[in-house]
């Protein structure tokens, strides 16, 4: 009797295990996107409308009629409807098209370069973060001009100091505004750009060839520059590239922007031993370091065995020193000459040394700070 009751439990127990099993295996499956509803006919550009969503998780697709290299911007705007978000669709395949996912859109509207003469399809729906998420809304369909050159050779030409501003149409590498700037060599060209709404585009300072000098990541670590900027070095044309890369969790659009162009003159110290500028002991000097990767020499005379003070100041940035002997070969390198009172470095030798300089990050708050000019000190401590 006992091995009956036994058995019959054992199989409930079972039965109860295999049910709550299947139970979590459908929980944690993802689940189907409901089927949207699909607006009449066959947009074409300059079309707009309204529309609505009346019930949570509703999506609304739309169909519109591209052609091969052109620009379109598809947009909604909420009226009732809280927030709405745009989202573009393989029209083979129905998956959305990067940035945007199954389960985010990010944008109120999607703009592109049509690659093909084709219907492009795109989803209407609510934003997930508000409370409310149905209401009505309205839309437009629209054809956008590229009115800036896409290359170095057919590239827009900007005086130096000017303001200008710019339009894109679609994410890179769709589209990218190219100018041109006529500066002196051995002159720095410095130019920021901010879009309307405060959210920057990235920029490259590129020569004629093609050559990068000097890139500028808005949402990266700037290393100290308030702007984009590069020395001439040739004396030719330099060009600036405006362009924004839409990525998930960001803008997919960027409309408008503003940039502002400044000869910023001509680099205070040489880059290297050769050129250096000759300091004694004791002295302070201004160094200014421009773009990213700007090196500043000084050369000194130092007595063997004696103990100097180096000091930047700086926060939270500062002129990090590397000491060379007068072949130029590395003694010391990137000494933190920052910290209170500063670095200090004993001489090995009589001679002449160069004090190689360059901006580093230190601690503290950095990203609303953008130093480029910095007291440097040398001094003496000890014979």
């Amino acid at each position: 009797m006992k091995a009956k009751t036994s058995l019959r439990s054992y199989r409930a127990l079972s039965l109860l295990m295999g049910g709550l099993l299947l139970t979590a295996c459908d929980k944690g499956a993802a689940k189907p996107e409901p089927v949207p509803d699909v607006e009449p006919g066959v947009m074409n550009p300059g079309q707009s409308g309204q529309g609505e969503l009346t019930e949570e998780g509703q999506r609304v697709r739309y169909e519109l009629a591209t052609k091969a290299g052109h620009f379109y911007r598809f947009g909604c705007q909420a009226d009732t409807l809280p927030i709405c978000e745009v989202r573009r669709l393989d029209p083979n395949t129905l998956e959305p098209l990067p940035p945007a996912t199954q389960t985010s859109y990010a944008s109120a509207s999607a703009s592109w370069r049509a690659a093909l003469d084709e219907t492009a399809i795109v989803d209407v729906r609510s934003s997930l973060s508000p409370p409310v998420k149905v209401g009505r809304y309205t839309f437009d369909f629209s054809e956008t001009e590229d009115t800036e050159g896409n290359t170095e050779q057919d590239a827009v030409s900007q005086s130096i100091p000017s303001e200008f501003t710019g339009f894109l149409n679609a994410p890179f590498p769709d589209d990218v505004d190219v100018f041109r700037f006529s500066i002196p060599q051995g002159h720095i060209l410095a130019v920021r750009c901010i879009g309307a709404d405060d959210f920057g585009p990235d920029t490259e300072m590129v020569r004629a060839d093609g050559t990068v000098l000097n890139t500028y990541v808005y949402l990266g670590s700037r290393a100290g520059e308030a702007a984009l900027s590069a020395e001439n070095d040739t004396g030719e044309d330099l060009f600036l590239r405006v362009f924004f890369k839409a990525a998930q969790g960001w803008a997919q659009v960027l409309d408008g922007y503003r940039c502002t162009a400044a000869d910023n003159g001509v680099d205070d110290h040489q880059d290297a031993p050769p050129g250096a500028t000759v300091v004694t002991v004791p002295s302070t000097t201004d160094v200014k370091l421009w773009p990213t990767g700007d090196v500043d020499v000084l050369a000194v005379d130092l007595v063997e065995g004696h103990k100097y003070r180096l000091s930047s100041n700086g926060h939270p940035f500062y002129a990090a020193t590397t000491v060379l002997d007068a072949q130029g070969a590395l003694i010391v390198k990137d000494l933190a000459s920052n910290d209170t009172p500063g670095a200090e470095f004993t001489a090995p030798g009589t001679g002449r040394y160069f004090l190689s300089l360059r901006r580093v990050q230190g601690p503290g708050v950095w990203k609303f700070i953008n130093p480029t000019d910095f007291p440097y000190s040398i001094s003496e401590v000890a014979p």
